[in-house]
């Protein structure tokens, strides 16, 4: 009855997982690089479309627009720009995303690759010098704003510099100095103020479209683990159920040993035995209840003093075990958790810190760590054992995963523990010790002594 539940909140757990890989690789390149792939296709065809229009725009501005266009240095120009993009293009790797400040400098690039082929074909009387705007766009739409505005700076420049042109060598129909020159200066005008609307104003759309990116995507995250975690109160549920009768037959035939037995070892032992079974019973009332903390429950307890009877539980279930604990200046220190909460969370980090020393091989014993943070409290579990890969380390406290063998362990403790301190308002975090093994935090605000 229980393993097709487990089995099917296994198969949304990997399936959710795989979803959140691929929204996580496109998330990453976009917070710091831009998208590769899609970027560099919208950038290729965009170089392209503009430089073919003006190469187009070329005997168009001789035949209708009257100026002249000096072809020796119009076509080197569009042919630099064009062979520096190849180049790029080829150093590029397709599985690594381009950079902003790459994209920033292809950008400037083809912004002066414009202006060098307008000032060969009439200068600031071209009135194809609109095309500037497009990369002022482009940069709006995919740059950082300061990058942006700079971009949006060197067009305005770059038009202001084609008014160097001759007007005469470009135009002449039109006098040097006169209304059409008046004109001209109104359109540069006109020009800045474009460029600044759309810069300022795209930026602060797709800040926008990001933003509302970012909270779908958190409130995505957290519907997932919220029917992970139903799922889970269900098999729970269902498991503590399942283990009622057997350890009530345990209960009943240790006592019965306890009672009969004249062996002071044996009566020792059925005596322990019924003190683990009397906790598993605890365990199961609250797997039955879910394992929620009540709303608006706002126990604390003495961390200090729960931590000490919490490791002294641990190790009368592990007395090979080696565990010292450590408290600095957090004498009379409370967190948000009741005691069974607070021994449930460093039992499950003391079991996974005594797996992985043992794994390496290491005779280093495990410590707890109690300490001041700033205005709250931290518990640390340090031990020297395997350590956590990095890839896995943004992972951990997912339910499911786990770097044990099969049948070691499921891959729930951590994310049951996540769960209850993240319910109280505090954080996990898994870290590298030095010069081997893992550290785990546990911190909560607002309670230091």
């Amino acid at each position: 009855m229980i393993r097709p539940s487990l089995d099917s909140l296994t198969d949304e757990s990997r399936s959710s997982h795989a979803r959140g890989e691929t929204a996580g690789e496109f998330e990453a390149a976009g917070d710091g690089d831009v998208t590769g792939r899609i970027l560099r296709r919208w950038l290729l065809g965009l170089r392209g479309a503009v430089f073919g229009l003006l190469l187009v725009t070329l005997p168009l501005s001789e035949r209708l627009l009257g100026f002249h266009v000096h072809y020796a240095l119009a076509l080197p120009a569009v042919l630099a720009v064009a062979a520096v993009n190849a180049a790029a293009v080829l150093r590029a790797r397709p599985d690594r995303p381009a950079s902003r400040a790459s994209v920033a400098l292809g950008v400037g690039l083809d912004m002066v690759g414009i202006a060098a082929v307008l000032a060969c074909a009439g200068g600031a009387a071209n009135p194809f010098n609109a095309l500037l705007l497009v990369h002022v766009a482009l940069a709006a739409s995919i740059l950082p704003g300061g990058a942006t505005f700079a971009l949006t700076a060197l067009a305005a420049c770059l038009f202001a510099a084609l008014f160097a042109v001759p007007s005469g060598a470009c135009c002449p129909s039109h006098p040097e100095h006169g209304a059409f020159s008046t004109h001209l200066y109104g359109m540069w005008a006109a020009f800045v103020m474009s460029a600044g609307i759309i810069a300022y104003f795209v930026t602060r759309v797709r800040d926008a479209l990001e933003a509302r990116g970012r909270e779908i995507a958190r409130l995505r995250r957290e519907a997932e683990q919220n029917a992970r975690f139903y799922a889970l109160g269900t098999l729970a549920a269902g498991t503590a159920h399942e283990l009622g009768t057997p350890l009530g037959t345990i209960a009943v035939l240790s006592g019965e040993i306890a009672e009969g037995s004249e062996d002071p070892v044996a009566w020792r032992h059925a005596t322990a035995i019924e003190a683990q079974v009397e906790r598993c019973r605890r365990v199961i009332t609250k797997m039955q209840g879910c394992g929620l903390p009540l709303a608006g429950a706002a126990e604390r307890t003495e961390v200090v003093e729960a931590i000490e009877r919490a490791v002294a539980a641990w190790r009368a279930a592990h007395p090979e075990a080696r565990v010292s604990v450590r408290v600095g200046g957090a004498a009379g220190a409370t967190v948000p958790l009741p005691p069974e909460e607070v021994e449930a969370a460093l039992g499950a980090l003391l079991d996974n810190a005594l797996f992985a020393t043992r794994a390496a091989g290491s005779d280093e014993p495990i410590e707890v760590v109690v300490r001041p943070d700033g205005q709250g409290i931290a518990v640390a579990v340090e031990d020297g054992g395997t350590g956590v890969a990095e890839a896995l380390r943004d992972r951990v406290g997912e339910p499911f995963l786990t770097t044990k063998a099969p049948g070691d362990g499921m891959g729930l403790g951590l994310y049951l523990v996540r769960r209850a301190v993240e319910a109280k308002g505090g954080k996990l975090e898994v870290g590298p010790r030095a010069p081997r093994g893992t550290r785990v935090v546990l911190s909560f605000s607002g309670g230091k002594a």
